[in-house]
């Protein structure tokens, strides 16, 4: 089982299964793992983490995002282009692309390469740890 910590602005969307998607450095996961989607009831490492949900990992593809866009690299048929999106930015828990982009950048610096963790979920949830 893979542990994923999200941010409480992400939480609800996860617990409530709107948010079924992650873009991280670095995926440490893989298609079929059980994925264990967290967030912290207080402050970080000082507090209990509570369990939004239980999920299977249905694909991990590398991604590099630019204030212009997102390039996907998919291992059977190699890299492709996305015009920046809303649709994309709402599927990973942001308002818009501006949103989403602006908080890569002040988070991590662009460009920002990483991995798309994309989860199936299961039933399970609300529980403290």
């Amino acid at each position: 089982m893979r542990v994923l910590m999200f941010k409480s602005r992400f939480a609800p969307l996860v617990k409530s299964g709107i948010k079924r998607q992650t873009i991280r450095c670095t995926a440490r996961c893989k298609a079929g793992d059980t994925l264990s989607l967290r967030c912290w009831t207080g402050l970080p490492y000082r507090s209990k983490q509570e369990l939004l949900r239980e999920a299977t990992c249905s694909d991990v593809v590398p991604v590099i995002i630019t204030r212009s866009g997102i390039q996907f690299n998919f291992p059977s048929c190699g890299p492709a282009d996305a015009e920046p999106s809303d649709c994309m930015a709402n599927a990973d828990g942001f308002s818009n692309w501006d949103d989403m982009v602006t908080w890569f950048e002040k988070e991590h610096g662009l460009p920002f390469h990483g991995d798309q963790i994309r989860w199936d979920v299961k039933a399970k949830e609300g529980m403290t740890i």
